[in-house]
């Protein structure tokens, strides 16, 4: 995402959270997590949170491996892992996980990560010149210019 963004500065990138418990028990706590790193941060802060969890995700094993795992992704982005966890722990984190988890649902995803781009599916794990390429078409069929 980090090159796209370089690439494509004009790119909306939009993330939605779909938090498999029966793969991943504490998926939907780092869903949380993120969602309140990106509220309090911003979307700088919530990509390094979300590097930071992903490249440590065999310490979401355990509910005490989650919690170290997400607090350190959390201090790693610039912020307060206190002010992370009590936002977490509010309704209305609970709400937006549960609508981005909705989504997924209505919009048929059967997979984590997918990648839609402009409302068209691309393989997650297409090459990064394949996916710069997918961009540029649709930008210019779009009549953006980059």
């Amino acid at each position: 995402m980090e090159k796209l963004v370089a690439d494509f500065p004009k790119a909306r990138i939009v993330f939605q959270n779909d938090p498999i418990v029966s793969i991943h028990p504490q998926s939907v706590t780092a869903a949380a997590y993120g969602v309140c790193v990106a509220k309090l941060g911003g979307s700088t802060a919530f990509f390094g949170f979300t590097d930071s969890v992903f490249d440590g995700q065999d310490g979401l094993s355990t509910a005490d491996g989650a919690t170290l795992t997400l607090n350190s992704a959390v201090t790693k982005a610039g912020l307060d892992p206190a002010k992370v966890a009590a936002c977490a722990a509010t309704p209305e984190t609970k709400a937006a996980v549960d609508a981005s988890v909705k989504l997924a649902e209505d919009l048929g995803v059967g997979q984590v990560p997918t990648l839609v781009v402009n409302g068209r599916e691309v393989p997650a794990n297409a090459p990064y010149e394949t996916l710069k390429k997918i961009v540029a078409y649709q930008a210019k069929m779009d009549g953006v210019t980059m």
